[in-house]
């Protein structure tokens, strides 16, 4: 946790409110019935899905570093959302390709961590 360490304690405070927010909208644009969210065309569906999981997993390792905890909680949200949406029947569908894109911004996220932690130590 070398960079965690080196974050005062009101950037780790931002970084905190920063994923809650995040966290809050991804509930919202998933769960919100479909005529109701905006869809922006940047790029697809699948790649919509991983850069918001890749956005809250980074703002979640700066605000708290690479706990199991809110690895696991990120993945088990991102499985539960879809499960939600299969059904809560309000336009939704639950799809194993987006959960899949999901769990593939969250590894994105890890791996450019780790690496960037990796390149600190060693600078």
């Amino acid at each position: 946790m070398v960079f965690r360490a080196q974050l005062s304690p009101l950037a780790r405070r931002y970084g905190a409110a920063a994923f809650a927010l995040c966290l809050l909208a991804i509930l919202f644009l998933s769960l919100a019935p479909a005529d109701a969210t905006p869809a922006p065309d940047l790029g697809g569906d699948k790649v919509r899905h991983a850069m918001a999981y890749f956005v809250l997993t980074g703002l979640g390792l700066l605000a708290f570093g690479p706990r199991a905890v809110l690895l696991g909680g990120i993945l088990l949200l991102g499985a539960g959302v879809e499960i939600a949406q299969a059904l809560m029947g309000l336009g939704r569908q639950g799809d194993l390709a987006d959960l899949a894109a999901n769990l593939s911004g969250e590894a994105a996220a890890l791996l450019v961590w780790l690496a960037w932690r990796r390149w600190r130590r060693e600078g």
